[in-house]
């Protein structure tokens, strides 16, 4: 169990010092970094994904993948814009794998009910930015895991990761166009059913 002093001297920490730390077989540098970004992993995966389990299973290969290629980080951008490449692109292999993510309900609220509220911070403030409403920032994440797999995948890399329109096209090899309609599409969904609900 980490306490309350470790835990401050961790944050003290840049990822810089800790990923050279890591190249230098340092397992303790490593540890950190991954539990300063499992949430981070795990979240964009459940969105995704839409499955807690493909979720769990997604997050350890992405490690396991950062754990075998640290050393040839090159450090040209971030870290977490490199972990953040390689969790989106694990997860758009196991999408092509599968053809269809499964066409079911999904449910945030067992997330959040298990103390997981802080998995949406980063995706709440993106939210915030897009939709500029605080309030209805669960029911958005809410309506957004539950999008059909073509509207909800561009629309998670545009409004959630911030990669841009032509960075999506490449990700999903679909057009430009396709990709910014289908982002236009589900942005106009999430607002009709916010202004249903109201």
């Amino acid at each position: 169990m980490i306490n309350g002093n470790n835990s401050e001297k961790e944050k003290a920490i840049d990822d810089e010092k800790l990923v050279a730390r890591s190249k230098n077989g340092d397992k303790t540098a490593f540890e950190i970094l991954v539990r300063r970004y499992s949430k981070y992993v795990y979240t964009t995966a459940f969105f995704m994904m839409r499955d807690c389990h493909e979720a769990e299973d997604i997050s350890q290969e992405v490690f396991v993948k950062v754990y075998l290629a640290i050393g040839g980080f090159r450090g040209l951008s971030s870290f977490k814009t490199w972990l953040r490449k390689l969790t989106v692109n694990t997860c758009i292999d196991k999408i092509r794998l599968k053809s269809k993510t499964a066409d079911k309900k999904v449910s945030l609220d067992s997330m959040i009910e298990d103390g997981n509220d802080i998995l949406l911070y980063e995706f709440n403030q993106n939210v915030e930015k897009y939709f500029q409403d605080k309030e209805t920032v669960k029911e958005i994440l809410k309506i957004i895991v539950n999008l059909d797999e073509s509207y909800r995948i561009p629309l998670i890399l545009r409004d959630l990761q911030d990669y841009s329109y032509i960075e999506i096209s490449e990700i999903l090899k679909k057009p430009v166009g396709t990709i910014k309609t289908n982002i236009h599409r589900a942005r106009k969904i999430i607002k009709d059913l916010l202004s249903e609900k109201q």
